[in-house]
């Protein structure tokens, strides 16, 4: 098992009228705006995530971003927009299993602890998809509106 593949996978897809070179420079421009490291680049994809060198960001900040994703670019009936993402959970697996293994030697009070985890994440799942959405829809603005 892989521990650094312990991620979610959504999709958000959309139509568009706007020719897809267009979608692809806006796309572009908005992850340089927002810092991503855009990590492959093609005419119908673009991969990116939110790594790179440490920079100091509000803790908001940084919660906010995508963790990871591809954008994919397809005109085959219809000029079509997809955004892949991932949400890792790595991390609050870790913290799960370090909470349970404690709350059996020391006290079940930590199970709470395990609870605000939980939300936590829940949280941190519904505010990544609003933020895929707001990135699609900001590629997707046309400018006479």
């Amino acid at each position: 098992m892989n521990f650094n593949n312990l991620r979610l996978k959504y999709e958000i897809s959309q139509i568009t009228h706007l020719d897809l070179h267009i979608v692809r420079q806006k796309a572009i421009s908005e992850l340089r705006e927002d810092k991503y490291r855009i990590a492959q680049e093609t005419d119908k994809h673009i991969m990116f995530d939110n790594s790179g060198p440490p920079r100091f960001e509000m803790r908001g900040a940084s919660a906010s971003k995508l963790q990871t994703g591809i954008l994919e670019l397809s005109g085959a009936k219809e000029n079509t927009v997809k955004l892949t993402y991932f949400v890792s959970y790595k991390y609050i697996l870790l913290a799960l299993v370090s909470i349970i293994i404690l709350a059996c030697f020391y006290s079940v009070v930590m199970l709470v602890l395990g609870a605000f985890l939980i939300i936590t994440f829940g949280v941190e799942l519904v505010n990544q998809k609003s933020n895929a959405e707001k990135f699609i829809a900001r590629i997707l603005i046309t400018e006479n509106c």
